[in-house]
């Protein structure tokens, strides 16, 4: 199997207030975790950062569409990781790559009571968080994407159900796939990478 990954690192950081991906974190532009962990799994000439490698668009949808095809033609499956989520390991990106289904995803159960703006609730169990990193079957998710139909989509995994009417195959997984959204994240991204390197260091 022929495995590539996209990083999407071109992000504006509205809610950030700052380009996030190119803080500084331990010395390290932050979108280079996320990249150097994919690129130790699938090789320098299967891994492209949008946003650093090649232009990004001005919706997820089109930087996504950028970097598949970016990546060579005999690429099978593909990881779509994030920039913001600087603490995915590689063993998290190898257990979706080497996952069978078209559509995969991590996902995390919700902690917090969901409400809908009209005061409406929603029962908790019954929902998960939609993490990254994703994986897919690289040429069903270029055509998807080639077909037009999509323009300002937030997650891949819709688009592989609106199109092919295929549901993701859905993994819980730890809670080191938190995402930078504001500025104070980065303490809890720093406590998440305390306890990665005193793990590694075990």
């Amino acid at each position: 199997m022929v495995n590539g990954a996209i990083l999407l690192a071109a992000g504006k950081g509205k809610r950030y207030k700052g380009i996030k991906q190119d803080v500084l974190f331990h010395g390290k532009p932050l979108w280079r975790y996320a990249y150097e962990t994919a690129l130790d799994v699938v090789g320098e000439n299967y891994i492209v950062a949008v946003g650093k490698d090649i232009p990004g668009g001005n919706t997820r949808t089109k930087s996504v569409l950028n970097g598949l095809k970016f990546l060579p033609d005999d690429t099978e499956r593909v990881v779509i990781v994030e920039a913001a989520r600087p603490m995915v390991t590689k063993e998290q990106i190898l257990e979706l790559l080497r996952d069978g289904h078209p559509s995969v995803s991590f996902v995390r159960p919700l902690v917090n009571t969901v409400i809908y703006r009209d005061g409406r609730y929603i029962n908790r169990d019954e929902l998960y968080d939609l993490l990254t990193p994703q994986a897919f079957d690289y040429h069903m998710l270029l055509e998807a994407y080639q077909s037009g139909r999509f323009t300002d989509m937030t997650d891949e995994t819709r688009i592989m159900f609106e199109y092919y009417r295929i549901k993701p195959y859905l993994i819980e997984t730890k809670n080191n796939l938190y995402k930078v959204t504001y500025p104070g994240d980065l303490d809890i991204i720093e406590s998440i990478f305390q306890s990665q390197q005193k793990a590694e260091g075990a």
